[in-house]
């Protein structure tokens, strides 16, 4: 093959890979089980694998429910806008966010409630288990635009 032709190849090979990856977030998590004391201790607030509410998607950003956020990947902190067992709304649930192939994931593994308890959870963003929603237009690999009101649910393992 002569050496021009091997030089274009490699370099159209090379820009349809990057074709095909740009867009898509290579991040994933692995799957976890909750341990079963927290699983047990979130029985006994009352808040059930299966149960849903909502949340604002980050407690440092203002707006209403019909409003839209950007976030990045990383350390979230929600804040409750529903009830959940004996966890009051405005209680603050730490997590992390990330992307995967166009659909965001959150995994929440703490509850802080107004009055100072700590709590271990498992929460994930949407509204079925494993879990995720998908970003809205505009969305890049650093900047994920969202409602700043999600949907939440609790499991027992994340997936």
């Amino acid at each position: 093959m002569p050496p021009a032709l091997k030089t274009s190849l490699i370099a159209s090979t090379l820009a349809l890979t990057a074709c095909i990856t740009v867009g898509k977030e290579k991040t994933s998590a692995p799957s976890l089980v909750c341990a079963s004391e927290t699983v047990e201790l979130m029985k006994k607030l009352g808040v059930e694998p299966g149960q849903q509410g909502v949340m604002h998607l980050s407690a440092e950003q203002p707006g209403g429910t019909n409003d839209y956020g950007v976030y990045r990947q990383g350390q979230v902190t929600s804040r409750l806008e529903s009830t959940l067992g004996s966890l009051p709304v405005g209680t603050l649930i730490e997590g992390m966010l990330w992307m995967n192939i166009g659909k965001v994931q959150a995994r929440y593994t703490q509850a802080n409630t107004p009055d100072g308890q700590s709590y271990p959870v498992c929460l994930v963003l949407g509204s079925s288990a494993p879990g995720g929603i998908y970003a809205e237009a505009g969305t890049t690999d650093g900047a994920i635009t969202l409602p700043k009101s999600v949907p939440f649910i609790v499991v027992e393992k994340f997936e």
